[in-house]
């Protein structure tokens, strides 16, 4: 599944791809967001979205969302739940340009259920992204794996990152404790770099 914000342009230069529960919103514990009512952004998320956007960055997600393989809730409620999301993004002057969901259970042994690549091919496909030069942000295991498997370098989230000195390089394991630090970090990181370097040259001028 995927859902595409008709107010993002594919002619921004960059993009970001983003887990969603646990770097857009807060996890649910023992469960999963079923509901608006349940669905709580994440502390700086809203800023950090914005300043991705001034710094001309598309967000894309890519997120696991078994709970309606598991008849938690319907595909209509899930794209209910994630066009309130984006619209609330929108307003605070974010840019999701699309959302990628793999709704299958653990055990229906899709292709796109992370910690396997699938969502992030696709991303690459349908964006067109060198994604050695696409930054991932996750905060589990299975996110950081498939973004590593898509040859991602990826950006770990953890609440308790402020403790830890940052690593330099941009080869290292770099981790921030939110979404907006996650920003502050890409945007310092890919400063110096070409713009539209994600563009595949063999892809840049044909479809």
């Amino acid at each position: 599944m995927s859902i595409r914000d008709g107010s993002a342009s594919n002619r921004h230069h960059r993009c970001v791809l983003l887990n969603r529960d646990g770097v857009i919103n807060r996890r649910v514990p023992s469960g999963h967001v079923t509901s608006w009512e349940r669905f709580q952004f994440l502390p700086r998320v809203l800023d950090g979205l914005r300043l991705l956007a001034e710094n001309r960055y598309t967000a894309l997600i890519v997120s696991n969302q078994p709970c309606v393989g598991e008849g938690l809730l319907s595909a209509n409620e899930l794209e209910s739940i994630t066009r309130r999301f984006l619209l609330e993004v929108a307003l605070s002057g974010g840019n999701i340009g699309q959302v990628y969901y793999c709704r299958h259970r653990e055990g229906d042994r899709c292709a796109c259920r992370m910690p396997l690549p699938g969502l992030f091919v696709r991303a690459r496909v349908e964006h067109r992204l060198i994604l050695e030069n696409t930054y991932s942000v996750g905060d589990s295991r299975s996110e950081l794996a498939a973004a590593a498997a898509a040859g991602c370098p990826t950006i770990t989230m953890r609440r308790d990152a402020f403790l830890e000195r940052y690593v330099s390089g941009v080869q290292a394991a770099l981790t921030v404790s939110n979404l907006f630090e996650a920003a502050q970090l890409i945007v310092a990181l890919q400063r110096e770099r070409p713009v539209g370097f994600e563009v595949a040259p063999s892809l840049a001028t044909g479809k």
